[in-house]
């Protein structure tokens, strides 16, 4: 058994050794009255840590004498022992965006518990106040009963009194700096409860309580009382070892049911967390105290101990925080979209990249690989809750594309996660009688089937189509071929477009190929033969077969391209537009965005007239829909160049973010899973290809912008293509493209002008807004 008191001797020696470097380098002198020092027990306790003292019984500083009365003392504070620090330590850090789009500050809290925000960074993630913790790649149950694993919440603390009573407060959710805070600003002082996940030690969620007398002339403490909403002890985890040192407790144990047996065993978890009292007092003689705490959750012990230390060592030298900031500053940086004249659209654009990279890592762990991104995201998914925190084809359709457009690095651990269950696609290819291979409707460890509804798992099998179409995609914009021919990438996409050959089944009147017995995105109907979206799809995938096989410098099959080009695609000549499936009727009333996905994302080649049709026709047909639907209407009716309609249907998207915190709900009436990642993915569809206008080519990336409603300018930052990024801002008249990055040589054409320029880094080449295409060239 690993002691706490072990792992404290060897994690505090590199910590206390750090803080005493930063404070003799701070403040210039050796009095180690003033200063970090320690001594080792010989019976092999703690290190008994002296700083500038540990509070006595009566709650007073003990070692506050040589400093002159005038003199201000600052501290940080884990557990019992207190460092001190610059009183400027922790000044906020800059933020990379606008604080008024991005700040959203409240004097009460949400009356719908549901809608606290989240809090995460990939790997560990917990909605504010709520009584769970996830991470990344943590499941139980035994496969279509597999959910995600709740860990009981150290971090859910909320401030329960403060003597002085007379306090001010206010709510904030900080989405440029990546952190929740409440404040409290009472006559000459202010106390501040900080809750964020750690962008840098991904294993740890800090919390941070400062409180800080502003008087200079008190005579009392300032004491804060605490509660920690821990909920109910976990279902999903056996806890096998408990070790409660008064200050941190470590538990280790595992999950209680493994997925698939056969694929992989019961999980192992730690948890190593800072132990909360009930209240806290800054004593007299101390201007300011930063106390915190740390929670380190990982699959590995040793893993979970060191990011615990490693956060220590960040609030020894003092950049706890603003290695945090500085992080998510890098993230903004990067790709984000911006628009001016509408603060509420920014607000929401804001948000989405918020929430959605909030559970994606900033880089891959070697040792705990990135599980997918699901619908409520990876602070949602418990037993039963937002679709149990599996992975569906929401990341491939919806979430994939913008985060790829804005962050290809990113894109690129995306699409590593089905890379990383392609053993498991090929089994679930071979035990339902097909070739190649053919990933799950959901998905959760394994990579096998965890659906809970069968119909959806044995029939929405389109899932493999989605899957090859996000490859394509991140193929097309990156000209990544070391991922086809050392990232097993060609593996992957062969064995879809192989699961597809086998799939069909040739109409002998027709000679045409058919898919029977499906289920459509439209769930509404299943069962059903020729799904138009997944014949579509399937098609395409056996083409991308095709593409990446020749990009390989390899010969593929020819039965693949033979099948693609004698594909059933159902279409009435009469009446010009697809019907959804084999006997589907006009008027008959669907689930969500299906038919009106060939024009896009699809690329379907369609007249506009045949696209116009398909558009009106399932529009009726939808009354209702989640999130993304509605981005995909607007996409397409700009594709139409109908900004009017586009913009009225873009204005039913948004109806599904919810106040304050500008959560989203699968459907606009609040209900549904919650946070819809999904959503944020079609809103941003909206956002970067139908206002930005972008479409994605084998040998280009097509823009024509637009202005979405109500704005003056939109700004999309960090556009990834072919290794290089680009910046694009348009106005009412003009468009202007900026190079910021130049891997490889880049041109603009702009169509209508038969011009074409050479982008040069950071000079910015200005036309009226129109169509255009940047193009990688090799020289």
């Amino acid at each position: 058994m690993v002691s706490i008191q072990n792992v404290l001797m060897a994690g505090f020696l590199i910590f206390i050794t750090t803080t005493t470097l930063l404070l003799l380098h701070t403040y210039g002198h050796r009095d180690t009255g003033n200063v970090v020092s320690w001594k080792e027990s010989r019976n092999g306790q703690t290190p008994d840590v002296h700083t500038i003292g540990s509070p006595d019984q009566t709650g007073r500083d003990t070692s506050t004498r040589g400093h002159a009365s005038s003199d201000r003392i600052c501290t940080n504070r884990h557990g019992d022992k207190r460092y001190r620090v610059s009183c400027d330590s922790d000044k906020v850090p800059p933020s990379a965006l606008p604080q008024d789009a991005t700040v959203f500050e409240f004097d009460k809290y949400p009356s719908d518990e549901r809608l606290w925000p989240e809090i995460g960074n990939g790997h560990v993630a917990t909605v504010v106040k709520g009584d769970s913790m996830f991470m990344n790649g943590l499941y139980n149950g035994k496969e279509r009963d597999s959910h995600r694993a709740r860990l009981p919440s150290t971090v859910a603390v909320s401030i329960t009194s403060i003597t002085p009573s007379n306090v001010t407060k206010k709510f904030v959710l900080d989405i440029g700096r990546g952190v929740y805070y409440e404040r409290y600003n009472g006559d000459g002082f202010y106390v501040e409860l900080r809750i964020y996940a750690h962008r840098v030690v991904t294993s740890v969620l800090a919390i941070e309580l400062i409180i800080a007398d502003t008087s200079g002339n008190r005579n009392g403490n300032i004491t804060v009382t605490l509660n920690v909403n821990n909920g109910t002890a976990s279902e999903d985890v056996t806890w096998t070892n408990v070790d409660d040192n008064g200050q941190i407790t470590l538990k280790s144990g595992h999950t209680k049911e493994a997925e698939y047996d056969a694929m992989a065993p019961v999980t192992p978890v730690t948890v190593f967390s800072s132990n909360i009292p009930s209240s806290l007092s800054l004593p007299v003689g101390i201007s300011k105290e930063d106390v915190v705490f740390f929670t380190s959750i990982n699959v590995d012990k040793s893993k979970a101990i060191e990011g615990f230390n490693q956060a220590m060592e960040l609030m020894a030298n003092g950049t706890l925080y603003s290695s945090h900031v500085a992080a998510w500053r890098d993230v903004w940086e990067k790709g984000r979209v911006d628009v001016e004249g509408n603060l509420t659209l920014a607000r929401i654009n804001y948000a989405c990249l918020y929430y959605l990279t909030s559970s994606l890592p900033l880089k891959e762990d070697p040792n705990w690989s990135f599980v997918g991104l699901s619908p409520g995201g990876l602070a949602h998914g418990s037993r039963g809750e937002d679709y149990n925190g599996h992975v569906f084809w929401d990341q491939s359709t919806w979430m994939f594309p913008p985060i790829m457009m804005l962050h290809a690095d990113l894109g690129r651990t995306l699409v590593g996660t089905r890379l990383r269950t392609l053993k498991a696609a090929q089994i679930l290819a071979n035990t339902t009688g097909y070739r190649g291979a053919r990933y799950p409707w959901e998905s959760g460890f394994t990579g096998l089937e965890t659906s809970p509804s069968v119909a959806c798992g044995d029939l929405e099998q389109h899932i493999t189509g989605d899957v090859s179409l996000a490859f394509r995609q991140y193929l097309q914009l990156t000209n990544d071929t070391d991922f086809l021919t050392q990232g097993r990438g060609l593996d992957a996409i062969t064995n879809m477009a192989e699961f597809w050959a086998s799939r069909v089944v040739k109409n002998t009147t027709t000679k045409l190929w058919e898919i029977r017995g499906v289920m459509p995105p439209d769930e509404y109907h299943y069962n059903v033969s020729n799904s138009v979206y997944t014949n579509t799809v399937a098609k395409l995938s056996l083409l991308t077969g095709v593409y990446a096989t020749r990009m390989a410098r390899q010969t593929p099959p020819g039965y693949w391209q033979d099948i693609a080009d004698n594909m059933y695609i159902p279409f009435d000549d009469k009446l010009q537009y697809h019907p959804e499936f084999d006997t589907y009727k006009i008027g008959t009333v669907v689930k969500q965005a299906d038919v009106v996905m060939l024009g896009f994302p699809l690329m379907a080649k369609l007249t506009q007239q045949v696209l116009k049709n398909d558009l009106t026709i399932y529009e009726k047909a939808t009354p209702g829909g989640p999130a993304m639907t509605w981005g995909i209407f607007t996409i397409n009716w700009l594709e139409l160049g109908d900004k009017v309609k586009a913009d009225s249907l873009f204005q039913r998207t948004i109806l599904n973010v919810q106040k304050p915190f500008y959560i989203w709900t699968e459907n606009a009436d609040g209900s549904g899973a919650v946070n819809f990642h999904t959503g944020m993915g079609g809103y941003l569809q909206a956002m970067i290809f139908g206002y930005g206008g972008f479409r994605i080519e084998d040998t280009q990336l097509v823009f024509s912008p637009n202005l979405p409603p109500s704005t003056s300018r939109l700004s999309i930052t960090g556009i990834d293509y072919g290794g290089n990024s680009v910046d694009l801002t348009v106005d009412a008249a003009n468009m202007t493209i900026t190079a910021t990055s130049l891997a490889k040589p880049m041109t603009v054409t702009v169509f209508s002008l038969g011009v074409t320029d050479t982008l040069l880094l950071n000079q910015p080449r200005t036309y009226t807004r129109q169509r255009a295409a940047l193009r990688i060239t090799s020289k």
